[in-house]
Order: structure tokens, then sequence, then C-alpha cells
């Protein structure tokens, strides 16, 4: 017994000018007739297992954004924990330079910095890590593709 053959029907499909070109370069690399690439996409986008690949892919997706979401808030997180650790860091900083630069004798309690003094570092710092996070945005920006 041979196998059954079943008759073939042709259809006449107009397409621009950048999709045959993508076809021909399919067909190309994959040693194939553009007709063969034509059929083949054809039929995977119209069986089931076509659209099961489909919603597999966005199921995927779906649980990667989830995924990204989730590191990108645990990113700003951390962001903010390490700025407030910086500051109180700049902070405590400031004082100590200022009572070492004091050089008061064992014993006696240096003079307190000046609040609007050490209200100026705090400033300065801060305008100096905020140029730094923009700098290194505008390097990250530039590596971008597209």
């Amino acid at each position: 017994m041979g196998a059954l053959l079943m008759a073939s029907g042709s259809v006449s499909v107009r397409l621009p000018e950048d999709v045959l070109a993508k076809l021909a370069h399919r067909a190309n690399a994959e040693n194939k007739k553009v007709s063969d690439v034509v059929r083949e996409l054809i039929e995977t986008g119209l069986t089931v297992q076509g659209k099961a690949e489909s919603s597999t892919v966005l199921e995927r997706i779906d649980k990667l954004e989830g995924r990204l979401i989730a590191y990108l808030s645990k990113s700003v997180q951390g962001g903010a924990e390490a700025r407030y650790f910086a500051r109180l860091a700049s902070m405590y900083g400031i004082d100590v330079a200022h009572y070492v630069a004091q050089k008061t004798e064992l014993g006696v309690v240096p003079k307190p910095p000046d609040k609007d003094e050490k209200a100026r570092e705090l400033a300065f710092f801060e305008r100096k890590c905020k140029e730094y996070v923009e700098f290194v945005l505008s390097e990250i920006e530039k590596k971008e593709p597209g």
C-alpha cells in the first residue's frame, strides 16, 4: 500500500518587497525554496502547536517581566538604603574631620561643628553624588544599541 497523496492547490499572494527579501534570505539560509519556507510558516501559524508555542513564549515573557519588576524594585530599595547610609557616613565624617581639625587637648570637649557649615558640606557631597549618577547614566546610554 502506498501513501495517500492529496492534490495541492496554489494561492497567489502579493507581498511587499522587503517581506519577499526576508523570505528569500531565509530560504537561502535554510537551503530551501521560497515556496517551501512560505508553506512551513503558514502551516506553523495555522496549527495548534504554533499557538501553543506562541502562548508558551508569552507566558515566559510575562514571567520575565515579573522578575524584572521585582529586580528593579529591589534595586530601587537598595539604592535608597545606600543613599541613606552614604549620607549618614558623610555626616559623621564631617563631624570627625571637624573634631580632628580642632586639635584639642585630651579631656577637653571640642566645639561642635557649625550647623550651617555642616549643611553646606552635606549639600556639596549630595551635589557631587548626583553629578556622578548623571555621568554614569550618560555612559550607559552611550553604550545602549539603537
